[in-house]
């Protein structure tokens, strides 16, 4: 699926991330069940992955050179 957003419904989903973030991560810590848990994290690290492209690129100029 591909899915274009304008720049403020970008910046509104990864504000919301952000704010779930800390739910799931406490959620996480506090489930004993495996599969519940489980379950969790991979929410949790989907949750990451998508706030980290949602994340607007750094300018060119801070950017560190690769060769």
């Amino acid at each position: 699926m591909h899915m274009t957003l304008t720049d403020h419904e970008t910046d509104v989903l990864r504000d919301l991330l952000h704010d779930y973030l800390p739910d799931l991560r406490r959620e996480v810590a506090r489930t004993d069940q495996h599969e519940m848990r489980h379950l969790y994290e991979e929410r949790q690290d989907l949750v990451e992955r998508l706030i980290e492209k949602l994340e607007p690129a750094a300018p060119q100029e801070s950017r560190p050179a690769t060769r």
